[in-house]
């Protein structure tokens, strides 16, 4: 409490002082057309106001953070997943494949890029020249799905997903 008095006070001063010399000022060049009285009422009331406002911005003003309005870099910038087409396309994919008897499997091509693409980075494996040598560094429910490539349009197994794409995560 007495940290608010303390600022009103400080604020009193200034914004006091500036209120009398702008109503002296106005009521000596015309601007007030009103007898004395009726003047200091006004510049009275309007250093009040004045007051009261700069106090009330500084005492809320307290608790408030800067904000900077600068954009961000592009390179920071990163666009939300949903605008992201290989996404949308990989969800609506997968969907397909778990729900849909009427689709062909868009997904096991997917994981076979995936499993080729990490046993090459992570263990310099080829997996069309050296199928024998990536066999052994596979997951066996990976090897199995990759075995069995889809050949029909029926639904997925849920499970079968689940665990070929754990094999992928684990290489």
């Amino acid at each position: 409490m007495r940290r608010g008095r303390g600022t009103l006070r400080r604020s009193l001063l200034p914004a006091g002082l500036v209120t009398l010399v702008v109503g002296g000022a106005l009521y000596y060049i015309g601007s007030l057309a009103h007898s004395l009285p009726e003047a200091v009422l006004v510049v009275l009331l309007g250093g009040t106001v004045a007051t009261l406002t700069l106090w009330l911005l500084a005492r809320t003003g307290e608790e408030v953070d800067q904000a900077y309005w600068v954009s961000t870099p592009r390179q920071d910038a990163v666009p939300p997943s949903a605008l992201d087409y290989r996404l949308v396309r990989l969800r609506r994919d997968l969907r397909d494949a778990l729900e849909r008897d009427d689709r062909a499997d868009e997904i096991y091509p997917v994981i076979r890029e995936l499993t080729a693409e990490r046993l090459r980075a992570r263990h310099d494996i080829d997996l069309d020249t050296q199928p024998e040598l990536a066999r052994t560094v596979l997951d066996p429910a990976l090897r199995r799905y990759l075995d069995t490539p889809p050949t029909d349009t029926r639904r997925r197994s849920k499970s079968a997903l689940h665990t070929a794409i754990e094999g992928v995560e684990r290489l």
